[in-house]
């Protein structure tokens, strides 16, 4: 952990000294216009979509209407330490002691699992909503700088991948029985994992359940990146459109979030300084900032 921290701040004191973060951005953001506002009460309704997408998960699976005050109240608490902690997955551990009893009808592995199951089908949305963009803006981040296709590529496959991965494992439109059978007895040697393993394997969720899940998180990390774009508008060229920012945010969110530094710290700062010049903008740390 006291690694992850110097780590961070290693690299935040290097771009710093490099003169690659400018701090005045945060101040002039005040000053250029009301955009900052419209930015912070979309990551409010971020907070609320997020919030209603793991209560859907979480009453399809205890059979019975929970609180939406106190899941809110529960996710706010979790995305406070995904930002002090190394990693967006430090918050979900928080959440997992708030909501492992809110709910008689769910176990603990349950909560554990649709807690994971919730991370990817937030990042899945972030993903998608990229590809989706990227697909419609083709020729245009091919004209901007080739060197993009790539990205799109991977955003892609990771889309794709994870979207497999959710629909074979957590949704009841592929039958698993005879491979989890044999995945059982491969496990029976290691009886404290065996059980724990196999439940959060037989968890299924509907398919329209899936659909409404993911379609709230499309309109979530939608109105993250619009208050992304709300907030750095003013320090980027005419010439990069929104839809060209939302070809490199998602990826550049999906790597900050990795448990390196806390909030992305550093890391994202490193990360979105190269991706932005990709659309030839010079400051992406300050961006990021």
């Amino acid at each position: 952990m006291a690694f992850k921290f110097i780590l961070a701040f290693a690299l935040c004191y290097w771009l710093f000294t490099a003169g690659k973060i400018d701090l005045t951005l945060i101040s002039k953001s005040f000053e250029l216009g009301h955009l900052w506002i419209l930015g912070l009460v979309l990551l409010v309704i971020r907070t609320l979509l997020n919030a209603s997408r793991f209560q859907i998960l979480l009453e399809a699976k205890a059979g019975e209407s929970l609180p939406y005050l106190k899941i809110l109240s529960f996710d706010a608490v979790g995305s406070f330490f995904s930002i002090i902690l190394p990693g967006a997955s430090a918050g979900d551990v928080v959440r997992f002691f708030y909501y492992k009893n809110i709910s008689k009808k769910l176990t603990k592995s349950t909560t554990a699992t649709l807690l994971i199951l919730d991370r990817f089908i937030g990042l899945i949305g972030l993903m998608g909503l990229g590809t989706i963009v990227c697909i419609f803006q083709y020729e245009s981040i091919k004209s901007i700088n080739p060197a993009l296709l790539s990205l799109v590529y991977i955003n892609a496959f990771l889309f794709l991948s994870i979207t497999l991965v959710i629909m074979v494992f957590f949704t009841d439109i592929l039958p698993q029985d005879k491979w989890l059978l044999k995945f059982a007895s491969f496990l029976s040697r290691w009886p404290k994992i065996h059980n724990v393993i196999i439940e959060m394997l037989t968890i299924k969720i509907h398919f329209n359940v899936f659909i409404k899940s993911f379609l709230l998180t499309i309109a979530a990390q939608t109105a993250m990146v619009t208050a992304f774009w709300a907030l750095v508008s003013p320090f980027i060229p005419e010439s990069v459109s929104f839809l060209n920012l939302l070809t490199v945010i998602p990826i550049g969110m999906i790597g900050a979030s990795l448990p390196i530094s806390p909030g992305g710290l550093g890391v994202g700062h490193l990360l979105f300084e190269n991706l932005f010049k990709m659309l030839q903008i010079n400051n992406g740390a300050s961006l990021f900032n």
